[in-house]
């Protein structure tokens, strides 16, 4: 990770470290109770996600690692260039991945758009076996309400981890990639 230099080094770290927060504010929402993470906290890493990606993409094709990476000349580079990866940022995805992928897992049968009001909890959808359609409210009890909620909170941060990660790896690739242009560093295997 010698050639991770300048912009790329900072790129990268806020990136990781934006995704690090991300899976602490998911991993919250198996806690026992309410909620412990702040739903602005992750609605706003979740709205992060997509700037940071955008940026990392246009590193990647200004840098020409998408160029490197992808396409069917180039079958096998990334599956090498994973396996040149230090063991720590190995062993750093593959978490990331696992527990996106439990986020995913135990947020899908609960994830409902849970409300709160003066009369209480529901949630509402769009009856379409009904003639004529229309909406109906499911009222939810607290702890049910709860559980939606956080449902719903960790299916947004298994979502914004999986981007966040991807972009510090292209960050790391672009930043490899520029590296081997410039002679400091070899182009990817």
């Amino acid at each position: 990770m010698e050639e991770l230099r300048g912009g790329y080094r900072v790129l990268f770290w806020l990136v990781a470290g934006l995704c690090g927060v991300d899976l602490l504010c998911m991993a919250s929402t198996w806690l026992p109770g309410e909620y412990t993470a702040p739903q602005w906290l992750v609605r706003g890493l979740f709205l992060s996600a997509f700037p940071a990606l955008s940026v990392a993409l246009v590193c990647g094709f200004i840098s020409g690692a998408a160029a490197q990476l992808t396409g069917s000349r180039n079958a096998g580079r990334l599956g090498r260039y994973v396996r040149l990866l230090p063991r720590a940022l190995k062993v750093a995805y593959a978490a990331v991945i696992c527990l996106a992928a439990l986020g995913f897992a135990t947020g899908a049968g609960t994830a409902e758009d849970a409300k709160a009001d003066a009369s209480g909890y529901y949630y509402t959808y769009w009856d379409k076996t009904a003639d004529p359609q229309h909406s109906v409210r499911v009222e939810l009890t607290e702890p049910a309400y709860y559980e939606a909620l956080k449902a719903d909170l960790r299916i947004s941060g298994a979502t914004s981890a999986v981007f966040l990660a991807f972009s510090s790896f292209l960050v790391l690739a672009s930043a490899s990639a520029s590296a081997g242009r410039t002679g400091t560093a070899p182009e990817f295997p």
